[in-house]
């Protein structure tokens, strides 16, 4: 696989249904290993990837840069990496915020870039690879887990509409994975459309092609509420 791939780490987000900025919380307090550290360790130790760029809320730059810097297994990434580390403030929205993340990569000559959630701690070396390879192989691919509970389309008044089958569904995971020239082309039209999308791989599906799947993990779960830790 190439080298010359970079991640962008999403952690502007407002975290409201959780009640405080979840990516900034403690997970192992020997290791002094935060949310958002963990996940940044979880890609420095693939070996994969020559930049990082972390998106934070505004005002809170050097807020991240601290928590990172404390984690002690990202004491060597910092004694000889930090150049390759960049903290930016977000925008208004998740998509805005990964548009200003690819904008600052630019000029960086990217192969492949991975679009991970901040709040997405557990992330394993196994679905960094799957997602990198197929990224490789296909142009844009998500990792994804097969759907377990009956799925059902509902109205705005609750009714069920449409009765879905989950052997046609799949539970989406990140990071997500795309080739960072077709990446930030789509988030280009989609800001000068004026146009919002759930995810990168709606935005790519609309302006560039298909999206593949590739094997996620059970282990790979976002933390939303307090529950989740």
């Amino acid at each position: 696989m190439t080298t010359n791939n970079a991640v962008l780490i999403t952690a502007a987000g407002s975290s409201q249904r959780f009640g405080e900025k979840k990516e900034f919380l403690s997970l192992h307090s020997d290791t002094h290993t935060s949310v958002l550290s963990a996940c940044l360790y979880a890609f420095t130790s693939a070996g994969f990837f020559s930049r990082y760029v972390i998106t934070v809320p505004q005002g809170k730059v050097e807020t991240a840069y601290s928590l990172l810097a404390t984690d002690i297994r990202l004491s060597s990434f910092f004694d000889t990496h930090q150049g390759s580390l960049d903290i930016v403030e977000g925008g208004a929205s998740r998509q805005e915020s990964v548009y200003k993340g690819l904008l600052t990569l630019a000029d960086k000559n990217i192969t492949c870039i991975l679009v991970h959630d901040g709040a997405r701690p557990w992330v394993s070396g196994e679905v960094i690879t799957s997602v990198l390879m197929a990224t490789e192989q296909y142009g844009a691919a998500v990792p994804a887990i097969p759907v377990t509970d009956t799925q059902k389309e509902v109205d705005e008044t609750g009714k069920i509409i449409r009765h879905l089958r989950r052997d046609r569904l799949a539970a989406v995971q990140t990071p997500q994975g795309f080739r960072f020239e077709s990446l930030l082309y789509a988030h280009r039209q989609a800001c000068n459309d004026g146009k919002t999308y759930t995810d990168d791989s709606e935005i790519y599906a609309r302006y560039c092609g298909t999206v593949y799947i590739c094997p996620g993990s059970r282990e790979n779960k976002k933390i939303t509420y307090r529950e989740d830790l």
